[in-house]
């Protein structure tokens, strides 16, 4: 009877030490005790993206955006350039022990064009197609719209460019032109270098920037410049330098890829007309 008393005792013994053992366990591993797991999902609208929060039992967040940006927000949203990114979440509960999780990610799409000027009463044109107000008028029947730019690259990674679509018979003299709301003062202005961005889809081409007094009819006087597009498929910044001009007014901007040459069908696309 002592015996079997003596064994009863020592197994309760040996089971509160495993118990003691266990929760020790338990209370080293934390995480796996109250179920602290940190983890987000993604809702992507073009270049900006929601991290939406799905972490349990935090109560606190730490993220590196992966960009050199920080948040301690619980979801933040980011707009993000093209590239690639790796977004980390650290979550928190509230005895400091700490959960992480990531996820990596590409944007690759186009960058939404986010302001223009194309008034010169409201100083440097920066014309970047970004509303319908912006369409140069094609003339000469060619083709010519705002459209989705065909090619995203290091150069022009924006949404919307001009279309120069000179379609079989058309008229050697066609082009784009605009009538600007208020006319270039060359008395006035201080930026004469104009930049425009440049994409030959089929065949390199000479490029002319004509400034003209007022719409055709009354163009004299007039000033143009010509640039070589130097390659095709991708985009290139053209220079037109108007610096030698001293004066006179422009209220009308025309623009000719091939000028004067047969028209068989090649197509060209514009975008980001600067002064510099």
């Amino acid at each position: 009877m002592k015996f079997l008393k003596y064994k009863i005792a020592l197994l309760s013994l040996v089971f509160a030490a495993t118990l003691f053992t266990s929760c020790e366990e338990n209370e080293e591993s934390g995480i796996e005790l109250i179920g602290l797991e940190a983890r987000f999902i993604t809702e992507q609208n073009s270049k900006t993206i929601s991290f939406v929060n799905v972490s349990n039992n935090a109560t606190s967040y730490s993220w590196d955006l992966g960009d050199g940006s920080s948040s301690t927000f619980v979801s933040p949203v980011k707009r993000y350039d093209n590239g690639t990114y790796t977004v980390v979440l650290t979550a928190y509960n509230d005895k400091g022990q700490s959960s992480v999780y990531e996820e990596t990610f590409t944007i690759d799409g186009c960058n939404d064009e986010l302001d223009e000027n194309i008034d010169p009463a409201n100083g440097d044109l920066n014309w970047t197609f970004l509303s319908d107000d912006a369409t140069f008028d094609a003339f000469g029947d060619i083709g010519g719209a705002i459209v989705a730019n065909p090619v995203l690259d290091a150069v022009n990674s924006s949404c919307f460019v001009q279309v120069y679509d000179k379609a079989v018979g058309c008229q050697t003299w066609s082009g784009v032109g605009v009538a600007l709301d208020t006319s270039l003062d060359f008395s006035t202005i201080t930026n004469k270098t104009f930049k425009m961005k440049v994409l030959a889809e089929d065949q390199v081409a000479d490029v002319t920037l004509r400034l003209e007094f007022m719409p055709f009819p009354n163009v004299n006087p007039f000033q143009e410049r010509i640039a070589s597009i130097t390659q095709v498929g991708q985009w290139q910044e053209l220079s037109f330098d108007f610096t030698d001009v001293p004066s006179g007014t422009f209220k009308s901007v025309i623009i000719y890829f091939e000028r004067n040459a047969a028209c068989d069908g090649d197509t060209y696309y514009f975008d980001d007309i600067t002064q510099e």
